[in-house]
């Protein structure tokens, strides 16, 4: 509900602002037009409540403000991508900060301004997907969108999210959204043996039986190859 409120008031706001140099080359794939934008800090000024960093994560938050406009930016220093941007009330500070104690990129947005209200936002698309019902469409529409807009950026380091998201995305029935992501992970690592099984899975529930064959067969020979052949599914052996 958050999100929904947060993106009509983006969508519904007239908004310019100037750029920095060290963001002009980032892709941009929040819900702002920020080809002319200008940060009120720069990534070396950030302030240690704005940044995340782990061994699978480096995350920053920077804010930017327009007169009476201003809002927080959230973004994936690492893929070198903006994700999304958070209305705020604070001028030249972000409300909130990133919370650490977590594995998990998660911004804690005070929207209550230091009275309690906290809102908890998680930018793995995965855990997000792993949390959704089949009925929030609108949600899900949402994250897929995200995702395929960060598409081209995600390296060979973030597989295993790509991977999961894709599988969420299986039992969600997004079947061929599944299928547009696994397909990337096969070019990050086409040794991939689990999307091989993933691909094939979703064929089935396809009724392409004809692909689903071709996909197990590449499975179990990358298991093959990994000695793994005892970890292979006894329902797959009807295919090969």
């Amino acid at each position: 509900m958050l999100k929904k409120m947060l993106f009509i008031l983006l969508n519904s706001t007239i908004f310019s602002v100037h750029a920095t140099p060290d963001f002009l080359s980032y892709k941009n794939c929040s819900p702002l037009n920020l080809s002319d934008a200008n940060f009120s800090l720069s990534s070396k000024d950030v302030f240690p409540e704005y940044s995340y960093i782990t061994k699978n994560y480096n995350f920053l938050t920077l804010p930017i403000s327009d007169q009476d406009q201003r809002y927080c930016l959230i973004i994936n220093h690492k893929n070198k991508v903006i994700v999304d941007a958070i209305p705020t009330m604070l001028s030249g500070m972000c409300a909130g900060k990133w919370d650490k104690q977590k594995d998990l990129p998660i911004w804690e947005a005070d929207v209550g301004g230091g009275r309690g209200a906290v809102v908890y936002m998680n930018y793995s698309t995965s855990q997000n997907l792993k949390k959704m019902k089949k009925s929030e469409r609108l949600e899900i529409d949402e994250i897929v969108k995200s995702i395929n807009c960060q598409l081209p950026v995600y390296s060979k380091n973030d597989i295993q999210e790509l991977n999961d998201s894709a599988f969420y995305l299986y039992k969600l029935g997004y079947y061929n959204e599944s299928l547009n992501i696994l397909n990337h992970v096969i070019k990050l690592d086409p040794s991939r043996a689990v999307a091989y099984l993933n691909i094939a899975d979703i064929y089935v529930a396809q009724k392409n039986e004809l692909l689903a064959r071709k996909n197990y067969a590449i499975y179990y020979a990358e298991m093959k190859k990994l000695g793994l052949l005892s970890k292979v599914p006894n329902r797959i052996k009807k295919y090969l």
